[in-house]
Parts: structure tokens; sequence; C-alpha cells
């Protein structure tokens, strides 16, 4: 509280296990808001967390994530609410001491930055060449969009003075300009996002360079892959696409036709004819097949029960499950578990 004295603006505390408070004084009186957790603490963590400042098991619950952004606006928020007066993002964070560089400095930086580099005499692919290779992912070009990928990494500018951040960088900027070229090139967003942020963070999580540079290369093959799927099979209208996508991206919840068809603006019955028209199969086949195919997966890479996979996937009942899993694949869940989950499971 101290330090919300000493300013004007909301004093925004940050703990170590990057959870944020904001705090402000008015009037002889503090007002607080919080906790506002910037990262998603495992249970571990959140046990650690509780007991770091007293607090009873019994009354551990997850804390809700927000971003850096959403921290700010709630710091401003409060102010404007008590104080009746409106910050920036720029005021709170330097008032918070989140900016400590100044313009100069940042200038100064840049210039001796500029001399370090022509010294080391690195070369940065050019734009036209980062072009080519997005151009390979969104025309479906695979064999050349994964050659143009690793030609790329001989020229490559340092990203970061630590060799394995450097290619974690590499790989991260890579998959998100290849994701966004992917959705240009057709690829459902829900899908390519989807994609993207399972290869980042695999690329993050690894410490070892090769396995970077191919998680890097596999997320470049598999997005112009799907794009080249996908432009094979664009005789199915822009509807049908559409569908698909709603589905992938709200199977987890009840969907109704109707609420499709509103949202594509067409009538529940053209898109019950259309749809199976261009897939030869009913709407809500293709909504339970969805469902199966990511309960599979669930099957393989978690432990969760198959009651509670049924339920995440919306399903009624682990019964049910059973029914449409046999059907699709040939085999109950257990033994399809058995069958497929990776020794390291």
């Amino acid at each position: 509280m101290k330090q919300a004295e000493a300013q004007t603006e909301p004093y925004i505390y940050k703990d170590d296990y990057q959870v944020c408070f904001a705090c402000l004084k008015s009037g002889g009186a503090y007002y607080f808001a919080g906790p506002m957790s910037l990262k998603l603490l495992s249970r571990l963590e959140l046990h650690q967390y509780y007991r770091h400042y007293g607090i009873n098991g019994d009354n551990e619950k997850r804390l809700r994530h927000f971003t850096f952004s959403e921290v700010l606006d709630i710091a401003g928020l409060l102010a404007g609410e008590i104080l009746l007066r409106e910050y920036s993002y720029d005021e709170l964070n330097r008032a918070n001491h989140f900016i400590q560089d100044t313009k100069e400095q940042i200038e100064k930086e840049q210039v001796f930055f500029q001399l370090k580099e022509d010294e080391d005499e690195l070369y940065h692919h050019t734009y036209q060449e980062e072009r080519k290779l997005l151009d390979c992912v969104r025309n479906g070009a695979v064999e050349d969009a994964i050659l143009y990928s690793r030609n790329m990494d001989v020229d490559l500018g340092k990203l970061s003075e630590k060799e394995i951040s450097h290619w974690k960088n590499v790989a991260v900027v890579a998959i998100t300009l290849c994701t966004r070229a992917a959705i240009e090139g057709g690829l459902s967003p829900s899908i390519a996002y989807r994609l993207s942020d399972f290869y980042i963070q695999k690329s993050d999580s690894s410490s070892d360079i090769a396995q970077i540079i191919e998680y890097r290369n596999q997320a470049v093959k598999e997005l112009t892959s799907r794009v080249l799927k996908q432009q094979k099979s664009r005789s199915m209208s822009n509807y049908v696409e559409r569908c698909k996508d709603y589905v992938e991206k709200h199977y987890r919840e009840k969907i109704y036709q109707e609420e499709i068809a509103d949202v594509l603006g067409i009538s529940p019955t053209y898109l019950s004819k259309l749809f199976h028209r261009e897939t030869e199969m009913r709407l809500q086949d293709y909504i339970v097949q969805v469902r199966v195919e990511h309960a599979a997966n669930l099957l393989i890479y978690s432990d969760e029960s198959i009651a509670r996979i049924a339920e995440y996937v919306n399903f009624p009942s682990q019964s049910y499950l059973g029914k449409v899993f046999k059907a699709r694949f040939q085999m109950s869940p257990k033994k399809y578990r058995e069958l497929k989950k990776p020794a390291e499971f």
C-alpha cells in the first residue's frame, strides 16, 4: 500500500507467481482489483501460491487467466471509476516501471545493434525470399515450401544472443507467417491456428536445436499439405466450408442446424440439402464424426477417464460414445486406448 500512496496512477503489483493486483488510494481508502493471473497455474503452482499467502487449502480456487493488456484495462477502469481520470497504457506502464528504457535509450541501442550486425556481416533473408516461401504455403506447394524454409536458415539474422532462443524465435516467426499464408490459401482458421499453437508450444518446450528446426519444418509441411488438400476439394461451396469451420469451433457445445444456417444466412433446409449433396453425409453425422475424432485423440494423448472424455466432446453419455466410437473405429474406446497410447504416457 506504500507504493500506492507514492504515485497518483494505479499501482500494479506482480508477484513471483505472475499474479497481478491493482491498487489505488483515494480519500483515505484503498481500492483493490485482483488477483489477475498472467499465466495458467498448474495444480502444484496453484497450491504453492495459496500456501505462500497463508490461504487454507479448502479455499483454493483456480485463478482466472488475464492478458497483460486486460490487467492494464482493469487498472485503468478502477482509476476511471474512483478517481474519474483516464490513464493510457504508456502512463500505467511507466508509472509501474514496466517500461524502463527511454525513447533515447532505445534509439541509441538500435544504432549500436546495427553497427554490430554490420561488423558481423549478418545477412537477413530478403523480403522476396520470404514471399516465395509464403506463396508456396498459400498455393499448397509442399516440397518447395520445405525447401525454401530450410534454405533460408543459412542466411538468417541473429534473433537472440542465446543459440537455443534464436532457433525458438525462428520457429515461432516461421510458423506464425506460414499459418497466415495457409489461411489465405483457404485453410480453416480454426484448424490453422490449432496447428500453429501446437507446433509453437512443441518448439518452445524443446531444448534441442535439431528438434526445434524439425518441429518448424513439420509445421510448414502440415500447413501446406492441408492447403493442398483443401484446394483439391474446392468443389465444395463456401457455405459447406463455413459450416465445417463452425462445427470445428463449437463441437464441445450443443450444435443446432438452425443456428449454423442463421450464421451462414441461408435456410436450414437448404443447408441440409447442400451439405448432404457435397459431402454425401448428413450434417448431424458429420458433427458426430468430428466429436469422435477429437475423443480418439484424447484417448491417446490424455489420461482423462472415458466418461470425462465423453462429457468433454459433448456426448450425452459414455455408453453413447462407445456406440458411435465402435461404429467409426470397429473397437471400443478402451481397446483403442490400449492399442494406440504411446509408451511415454
